[in-house]
């Protein structure tokens, strides 16, 4: 065998290996942490970022610390936890292309999010609570709807009542949006998802429910395995089916919530970044949860940058830019699975 193709084979055969991309996923993640620590308005050169960081003197301390350091850190949060929402999304409706919006948290947050800025316009901080209250409100619903008149809560019927219910929801934001046009700059950068003027107490406030949800996540790993099963399968190995689904399909929408109130409707991470490494390193949630995390966390990180540095000095909304990547791939793969 030629020596490039044995360096092929290597390299294939490591990229298999779980451990190889976690590491490529950290160090991916720390590069473009600096990369954002570095870019903006003021541009920082990257040696000098240890000295600023420690030095308070130092001309780009305050900038860091409260403009740049805790952007990063919610980009991180929102990315790590729409991925593993989308990882248990996936399990839930046993579909490789579902994501949190396919359960209507992303409709309900929006909806939660903008009754905030009209009502009470002059305390923004009820906006992300509200937006939290939304999504938890709308997979409540979504969960009754699908149950309704029937014991068995399949993945079909989660998918078809998400579906009604986002489309109800969606209809709500535009009628909010009709009558309250004056408000506009404020709802426009709600529904599409932005992270700037976030500061460190929008990062405390996101840091709690995600550290929850995707604790449960990794110390369900197993049962979500087993969720992967056919109903009849899982049932049979002692798995209660039925109330699996609907505490995986919280713990969903309690991330997807969380990531909505603190950076808006910020989309396609939840599809991008499982279904990747689904098809990358395989199903098995002991390597899909954690892997979604750098993932996520690493797709929100950068493409802000990109966002905040394309077309400077104005600044575009990251979930507009996440959507272009994400409808793109969204389509391919599902040229890949129809042909």
């Amino acid at each position: 065998m030629r020596p490039l193709a044995r360096l092929g084979l290597r390299l294939r055969r490591l990229s298999e290996l779980p451990g190889f991309w976690a590491v490529v996923l950290s160090a991916t993640l720390l590069a473009a942490a600096v990369v954002a620590s570095v870019l903006g308005a003021a541009a920082l050169p990257a040696i000098e970022v240890p000295w600023a960081l420690v030095d308070s003197s130092h001309p780009a301390h305050g900038i860091l610390w409260q403009v740049r350091l805790p952007r990063i850190a919610i980009g991180m949060i929102v990315g790590a936890t729409l991925g593993v929402s989308g990882a248990l999304m996936q399990a839930v409706v046993r579909n490789p292309l579902a994501d949190p919006g396919i359960m209507g948290v992303t409709a309900g947050a929006g909806l939660g999010g903008l009754l905030g800025i009209v009502l009470w316009p002059t305390t923004p901080a009820l906006v992300p609570a509200l937006a939290f209250a939304g999504g938890l409100v709308a997979i409540a619903v979504v969960l009754v709807a699908a149950s309704s008149g029937t014991r068995v809560l399949g993945p079909l019927r989660i998918v078809l009542s998400g579906v009604a219910m986002q489309a109800i929801l969606f209809s709500l934001i535009a009628l909010v949006t009709f009558f309250f046009a004056d408000r506009a700059p404020a709802f426009v950068s709600f529904t599409i998802g932005s992270l700037a003027g976030l500061g460190w107490p929008d990062a405390g406030r996101a840091l709690v429910p995600a550290v929850l949800g995707i604790g449960i996540a990794l110390l369900t790993t197993r049962t979500l395995n087993l969720l992967l099963l056919d109903d009849d399968s899982a049932g049979g190995v002692g798995l209660p089916v039925r109330r699996v689904r609907i505490a995986a399909s919280c713990v969903a929408a309690l991330l997807a919530a969380s990531a909505a109130s603190a950076a808006g409707l910020v989309g396609f991470v939840g599809l991008i970044v499982p279904n990747w490494v689904r098809v990358t390193v395989g199903p098995d949630h002991r390597v899909l949860i954690p892997l979604s995390v750098l993932g996520g966390a690493t797709l929100v990180v950068v493409a802000d940058t990109a966002a905040r540095t394309l077309a400077g000095p104005l600044e575009l909304p990251v979930g507009a830019l996440l959507a272009l990547i994400g409808g793109p791939y969204f389509l391919t793969v599902l040229w890949r699975k129809i042909a």
